[in-house]
């Protein structure tokens, strides 16, 4: 009976193993090119990448877009203005501008940022870099001040803990925070 126990569980592991083995050397899914569909105040669109990943392109399929001042504005069939959008997109170094191309008797929308693809990208990611790091730090000084709270709590006799636990954890996320 033993035996019989050992050699299914060797057999389930040798499957397991050569099904895990087999799904590893797979070939990667080919990638799918990312759209949005979506329909704003009655005009239907269209958003995507352009091929070369450098811009975005909107069409739409019962309005049209007109280049107005330092904004691009979309009008629907009857000629409302549904959305504006300016031609410059701030970011935590600088304004990043955008250049239009308008084609397709104004139903088509091709916008690139006039810099470097990568020196966009980077400064656009900065600022939610900088607040993903000031929560890191507010939750390490959270745990940091609850530890501290705890041990002068367990000196103020095991029940003052219930008191300085969640203030020292206040006081550790709010230095942490503050910390750049």
């Amino acid at each position: 009976m033993r035996a019989k126990k050992f050699a299914v569980t060797a057999l389930l592991a040798a499957g397991a193993t050569a099904a895990t083995a087999g799904i590893a050397q797979a070939a990667p899914a080919t990638a799918s090119p990312a759209a949005i569909h979506g329909v704003e105040q009655g005009v239907g669109f269209v958003t995507a990448p352009t091929a070369d990943h450098a811009g975005l392109t909107t069409t739409v399929e019962a309005g049209s877009f007109t280049v107005t001042g330092d904004s691009i504005t979309l009008t629907d069939a009857a000629g409302r203005t549904v959305t504006s959008v300016p031609l410059g997109l701030r970011t935590a170094s600088g304004t990043v501008g955008l250049t239009p191309r308008i084609e397709n008797a104004g139903r088509t929308l091709t916008l690139t940022p006039q810099s470097a693809t990568t020196q966009t990208a980077q400064a656009i990611d900065e600022a939610s870099d900088t607040i993903a790091r000031k929560q890191y730090n507010a939750g390490v000084g959270a745990v940091i001040g609850g530890g501290i709270g705890a041990v002068l709590g367990f000196f103020l006799g095991g029940v003052g803990a219930l008191v300085t636990i969640p203030i020292g954890a206040g006081i550790g996320a709010l230095i942490g925070y503050s910390t750049p």
